[in-house]
């Protein structure tokens, strides 16, 4: 209401003083002056109806939008008073064109139907304000690769997982290869199309992996590439403590190796003799300066009650704490763990326990065997510390204080580096390290979206003010925020290839790929938000109130004005004594 009569005060003030400034004038001719105020007025009227002209009814018509994919034909032969063409659509002949859709819309105010036609609308268009209704006359859904889960930000080693769908194609399978272009994962999809790969990361970097379509003839179909964004982080600081020595701690001692860890090992051979490293405290002090220790269930039953409540302190300060099985709990083993929270039963028996080789290079896919007990652990805020190829739970862990306890029931998982499978055993202690270890302090980096697209906006949310985005050229632009949006800036990128987003030391990086690259994950995206749109759709009208034409009163202002000026320079008969 204040915007609407804003002008109209400001020029009836502009009058007022106008017409004080003239009858100030000496002795002015009645008939003149009456002349001269009262064409100031009309044309200060004028003037505020050609700045908001007054609403007239119009006929709600039909427009059609060509989107990219579209054919003229099908374009034409929808009834409608207007057609128009996006910058994305084919050219066509009897077809205007438009540079977006905000741009149709402020030109066809009466619009009552949107029809749109194609493929969809590009992020550029989808902010655009819409009719009352609105109808997407879709394409077919493409054939390909439609989605594309990527990793979160991974730690040197780590196993991740690459997600996908297939549609519209049968007798496929899907493979991951790494950057030099070997294969580390295949699988067939599901009943629903979607597909899971495993692989473990590498060094740091940030690097492509790619998900390659293959039909019954090893043709390639499609292809994504797959952002793997990996970061180096401080070595953990393990502590192995065994009862006994044997091959399961041989082969940790090798894996900690391996990860760069540093640890400290000790083992009790009996009449007091350890072997290993130096003997260190079990106190709080000693187990602060580790991240995660590691004892068997010998060694936790030889623990007396003050080395235990060492542990219990460390742990409730962020200690990790993770007991193996070599063998069955004994009642003193039972006890410890009862007393961190972890209350078991059974545990006497082993029974066979098949893992998914989900990283095999020879897409075999097949279960590897290993042996675990039969052990369960009573309790509800008890969690699964890994799963059985049947998606059973292998092992359970809670929280403690700042720290983590589990206790893991597999005697053999040596056993998988002598049958040749050593990136198998290196994941699941990996995942278990990665469970129960102290959190690593890193440096504090924003965390994006693994991919986003070239050409197009991209809507970046929790970055500081000051975040600046880098091209692969070195380019720098600041980001344009949204004042709509909460914490969230606007971004569209020119460059395909790896972006790196920056806020003074914190830095994060995106891959973002060309539509061409991926064309069925485009259209699949595209089509999908287009679809969405309609939800926020109103009932169509038959007639809506539009702003009237501007140039009749614009022109009848520019008469009285000029009628107005004439006058005031035309001399004034000055009134008699």
């Amino acid at each position: 209401m204040t915007s609407t009569w804003l002008p109209w005060a400001i020029v009836a003030l502009a009058v007022l003083l106008a017409s004080i400034r003239l009858c100030q004038r000496p002795r002015p001719a009645p008939a003149h002056l009456s002349a001269l105020l009262l064409l100031q007025a009309v044309a200060a009227v004028l003037l505020c109806l050609a700045l908001s002209p007054p609403p007239r009814s119009a006929r709600a018509d039909t427009l059609v939008i060509a989107t990219a994919g579209a054919r003229e034909a099908d374009v034409l032969a929808i009834p409608a008073a207007t057609h128009l063409r996006l910058p994305e659509a084919p050219a066509m002949s009897r077809v205007v064109a438009v540079p977006d859709l905000a741009t149709a819309m402020r030109q066809h105010p009466g619009t009552r139907e949107l029809v749109i036609v194609g493929d969809g609308l590009i992020a550029r268009d989808r902010d655009a304000p819409l009719p009352p209704a609105l109808r997407f006359l879709a394409n077919p859904a493409p054939a390909g690769l439609v989605e594309l889960r990527a990793p979160p930000t991974l730690a040197p080693g780590a196993r991740f997982e690459v997600g996908s769908r297939v549609h519209g194609l049968r007798d496929v399978r899907v493979e991951l290869l790494d950057p030099a272009g070997h294969r580390v994962a295949i699988t067939t999809p599901g009943s629903d199309g979607r597909v899971r790969l495993v692989a473990s990361a590498r060094e740091p970097g940030d690097v492509s992996f790619a998900l390659r379509l293959l039909d019954a003839d090893g043709k390639v179909r499609d292809q994504l590439p797959v952002p793997v964004r990996v970061r180096a982080v401080p070595p953990p600081s393990l502590r192995l403590l065994a009862g006994a020595p044997g091959p399961e701690l041989k082969y940790l001692q090798r894996w900690a190796a391996d990860t760069g860890a540093s640890q400290q090992t000790s083992i009790l051979v009996g009449g007091g003799v350890q072997l290993g490293d130096a003997p260190a405290a079990l106190d709080a002090a000693s187990l602060a300066k580790i991240d995660l220790l590691v004892l068997d269930e010998r060694r936790l039953a030889a623990l007396s009650p003050l080395q235990r409540n060492g542990v219990n302190a460390a742990m409730r300060a962020g200690l990790g704490v993770l007991v193996r099985m070599g063998g069955p709990l004994d009642a003193g083993a039972r006890r410890a763990l009862r007393e961190w929270g972890l209350d078991t039963r059974g545990g006497q028996e082993l029974r066979p326990l098949k893992f998914i080789d989900g990283t095999a290079g020879d897409g075999s896919a097949e279960p590897f065997a290993l042996e675990r007990f039969t052990l369960d652990v009573v309790g509800t805020d008890a969690v699964p510390l890994l799963r059985d190829a049947e998606g059973n739970a292998v092992g359970q862990w809670r929280a403690l204080g700042l720290g983590r306890v589990g206790v893991l029931p597999v005697s053999d998982s040596y056993s998988l580096v002598l049958a040749g499978h050593a990136p198998q055993h290196a994941a699941l202690w990996n995942q278990v390290l990665a469970t129960l270890a102290r959190p690593l302090p890193t440096t504090p980096s924003p965390e994006l979206a693994g991919w986003g697209w070239a050409g197009e906006r991209n809507v970046l949310c929790g970055l500081p003010a000051d975040a600046q985005a880098i091209a692969p050229d070195g380019a720098r632009s600041a980001l344009l925020a949204d004042p709509q949006a909460g914490n969230c800036s606007g971004w569209w990128p020119m460059q395909a290839g790896w972006h790196t987003l920056a806020a003074g030391s914190a830095q994060a990086t995106m891959l973002l790929l060309e539509p061409q690259q991926a064309g069925a994950l485009h259209a699949t995206q595209q089509r999908d938000a287009t679809l969405a749109l309609r939800g926020t759709a109103g009932t169509a009208q038959a007639a809506i109130r539009v702003p009237g034409p501007r140039w009749p009163w614009l022109l009848a202002f520019v008469l009285v004005a000029a009628l107005l000026w004439w006058l005031e320079r035309r001399k004034p008969v000055v009134a008699a004594a």
